[in-house]
């Protein structure tokens, strides 16, 4: 449920309002977090665009591959129900130093507020407090830069270490408590694979037959990249005679990076957990019957989270506050085994993602940055 009105108040009535609302109310804010994640955050509502003309700042550290795109397409896409808000949309291509100058270069710019992922964490942190103090209404969502209350209007994501839980279980239940998993996560030391792996370690404290062969502190590095992912795993299933289980934390459609390395291996296919991807689902309808063991389990894209930092990010420089929901808890959104079958889109790419809510034409003409 979209909540939007005039900011009042000073800024620190406000939020100890805020915080008073929230202790007194947790129940309301997961039916609203759990209506967001029902219908994909979508709302008909244009009232955080404001009357104001503004310029909103989009950027991406990444941009490169179909999560990319999807996320990109959910805040322009939502930004774009404003004919008051101009978007100027960058991205990192993969490189720190230029995801940072991106920002520093847009804030001289004069844009009035930034929904960003900022894929390398603390690193951004720096440039994210400064685009504040120019007086930026900025927003990261999907990767964590750290930071305290005032460093930027608010952070949004999902729940990293829920997930990393969902998915420990998820495979706990797939090779019936026993076996050993690997787990392949994004650059190094970036936080949403850091807070996923804690959590999937902490659910595999129940099982004690299950070996993490990859370890509980760090992982091989795929930069969410098909080929390297591939790369990563193919060297794993050379080192160790048997892998059970396979968690991946790139998208599904990256993820088909471990189904390519187990035929080349010449190996019957594994569970394996990940995010959804079109393209995932249907190469698992096509090779199931050749491959019994191959299950998949897959937690929701999540890029759809982005239609709510657009709100949250143009409404703060509307003078709006934005009382939407930060965090999301996300189960298993795609089950093999537990009676949610993925489902085959022929009719859209293989990087779409099903639960972003998003038109082929929508990420045709939102899903790349201007």
């Amino acid at each position: 449920m979209l909540h939007i009105r005039r900011r009042s108040a000073p800024l620190a009535a406000a939020a100890a309002l805020a915080a008073l609302i929230g202790a007194q109310a947790p129940a309301a804010a997961a039916d609203d977090a759990q209506a967001l994640i029902a219908n994909a955050a979508k709302t008909s509502d244009a009232s955080f665009c404001g009357t104001k003309a503004i310029t909103l700042g989009i950027h991406d550290g990444f941009g490169i591959n179909g999560w990319s795109r999807a996320s990109m397409a959910a805040v322009r896409s939502e930004a774009a129900k404003c004919p008051n808000v101009k978007q100027v949309a960058r991205i990192g291509q993969g490189d720190l130093q230029k995801s940072i100058a991106d920002v520093n270069g847009m804030v001289s710019e004069g844009i009035d507020a930034l929904a960003i992922i900022p894929d390398w964490g603390k690193s951004q942190l720096p440039s994210l407090r400064a685009a504040t103090e120019a007086g930026v209404k900025t927003v990261p969502w999907a990767a964590d830069p750290g930071g305290q209350a005032g460093d930027y209007v608010d952070y949004l994501d999902w729940n990293e270490h829920a997930a990393g839980l969902a998915w420990g279980e998820w495979i706990a239940k797939a090779i019936k408590g026993e076996g050993n998993v690997v787990f392949l996560g994004g650059p190094a030391g970036n936080p949403v694979s850091a807070h996923e792996l804690s959590g999937i370690v902490d659910a595999f404290r129940r099982y004690p037959k299950i070996t993490l062969l990859t370890g509980d502190k760090d992982w091989p590095v795929t930069n969410w990249d098909a080929s390297l992912i591939q790369q990563n795993l193919t060297a794993l299933l050379g080192k160790y005679p048997k892998i059970d289980a396979v968690i991946n934390d790139s998208d599904g459609f990256a993820a088909l990076g471990v189904v390519r390395a187990y035929q080349t291996a010449n190996k019957p296919l594994v569970p394996l957990a990940s995010l959804e991807a079109n393209g995932l689902a249907c190469e698992y309808l096509k090779l199931k019957d050749a491959n019994p063991g191959f299950q998949i389990g897959t937690i929701s894209g999540r890029n759809w989270i982005g239609r709510v930092a657009a709100r949250k990010a143009i409404a703060a420089a509307e003078g709006l506050t934005d009382n939407e929901p930060n965090r999301f808890d996300l189960g298993i959104y795609e089950d093999s085994i537990g009676g949610h079958a993925p489902v085959c889109d022929p009719s859209q790419g293989p990087d779409a993602f099903t639960s972003s809510g998003l038109t082929a034409d929508e990420l045709a003409k939102y899903g790349k940055a201007e």
